[in-house]
């Protein structure tokens, strides 16, 4: 009784250290402050390409360092960064100073992503914890949706009260803050450091060897892709969708007594509120889909549903709930879907490896969003529904392939 005691107060440690981390409430307002910031949609474009090349080239060290050095040692590292970069968007007037801000921001991204979650499942196989990984993995994700779903409304509030939209990046600080204490409480074996002093040859080695396991191991290379793909489409998607929605803020009052203005501002706040909320049911509830079929074929199946959102998307375009709807349903499937993965990497990833694995997932998806963005601009440019009628005939030949790919395996089950 005692150990299930110390089991659920970790596991509940491990939830809300992902409330905290999505208490991040500028999110919601992000392109407003930029724009508002005299930056025009090009510097915004900028930034976000920094963003990514940055997260791309450290996901891979980091999840090395994570892997030999400490994974809590690297998520300390991690949360000075998100700090660093939270002040330095605060007093950020200029675009160089902006890009400075982004550059610490993306390095708190690259050194988070992967390392938690190895930690999470590290945990469970020390314990021989029986619940399965998508059930745990999908509680704590449920956490991290809820964090954001109250960071939304408390941001209305906030930034109603507050001078000026700047100032939301100093009140996440304190979120962050408490984030590295609950950190710094965890075990000590879960920092798992394997060398006591660092070496620049033990450093790459370990590097060299963790990405041709992930890159030569056909099991663990087709998760990764298959995650990586879903989530690089999602990515790009719900920017493109984000604005159609907004557009009904211009004629939609819901307080007379504010501004066109404030309007606006509560109105973005409720829809991710609403969206957020949503998606933790939906991230906490992930498990129970298992109950349909095997993993590997709801996975699968996610590519044909999200087909079809695509394509309803294109056709009813101009319909403000057939946009909110498809918005909402990729948020859902996003949220079933990134548990079942997660689980998936881990079962066929060495534990050795799966802070690495993890992080070459997130850094294809990074590689991916930037080699498609300037081609999914072009093509929003010259059409939103050809876009969408695009992306939907296309997640339905994924679909189509991944059948293919399944039923094949099955036939001849050989992990090159």
């Amino acid at each position: 009784m005692e150990q299930l005691s110390a089991h659920k107060k970790q596991i509940t440690k491990f939830g809300f250290y992902g409330l905290l981390k999505n208490l991040r409430f500028f999110e919601p307002y992000l392109i407003i402050y930029f724009l508002l910031a005299q930056l025009n949609l090009f510097h915004i474009g900028l930034l976000i390409s920094i963003r990514e090349i940055i997260i791309y080239l450290f996901e891979i060290p980091s999840g090395v360092i994570a892997d030999r050095y400490g994974k809590k040692t690297e998520l300390v590292i991690c949360f000075i960064f998100y700090l660093a970069s939270f002040l330095m968007f605060f007093i950020s007037t200029e675009f160089y100073m902006f890009a400075i801000s982004m550059i610490l921001y993306a390095l708190g991204e690259a050194f988070r992503s992967g390392t938690h979650k190895s930690m999470i499942m590290a945990y469970i196989d020390k314990h021989e914890i029986k619940v399965s990984k998508t059930k745990i993995y999908g509680l704590t994700r449920s956490y991290s949706l809820i964090g954001s779903m109250i960071a939304s409304i408390v941001s209305i509030g906030l930034v109603l009260w507050l001078p000026e939209i700047k100032y939301l990046f100093l009140f996440a600080m304190i979120p962050y803050t408490l984030d590295l204490l609950l950190i710094l409480s965890y075990p000590s074996y879960l920092n798992d450091r394997k060398d006591v002093k660092f070496s620049y040859k033990s450093f790459l080695m370990h590097g060299f060897e963790s990405i041709k396991y992930t890159l030569t191991k056909g099991k663990v290379r087709g998760a990764i892709f298959n995650s990586a793909s879903y989530q690089a489409t999602f990515k790009s998607i719900k920017d493109y969708i984000q604005p159609i929605l907004l557009t009904v803020s211009l004629s939609l009052v819901l307080f007379s007594s504010l501004t066109d203005e404030e309007n606006t501002k509560v109105y973005i706040g409720l829809i991710y509120a609403v969206i957020y909320l949503i998606s933790a049911v939906s991230s906490k509830n992930a498990y129970r889909v298992k109950k349909f079929g095997q993993t590997k074929q709801i996975i699968s199946f996610m590519w044909f549903l999200t087909g079809v959102s695509m394509i309803a998307l294109s056709i009813f375009l101009d319909s403000i709930w057939v946009v909110f709807l498809v918005f909402l349903s990729l948020y859902i499937m996003m949220n079933i879907r990134r548990p079942l993965m997660v689980e998936t990497i881990g079962d066929v990833s060495d534990p050795d490896n799966r802070a690495t694995v993890l992080s070459v997932e997130s850094q294809m998806t990074s590689l991916m969003i930037v080699i498609g963005a300037p081609l999914i601009g072009l093509l929003a440019e010259y059409s939103m529904r050809t876009l969408f009628m695009s992306f939907g005939i296309l997640m339905f030949i994924i679909f189509i392939s991944s059948v293919y790919i399944n039923n094949k395996n099955v036939k001849n089950p050989i992990d090159i």
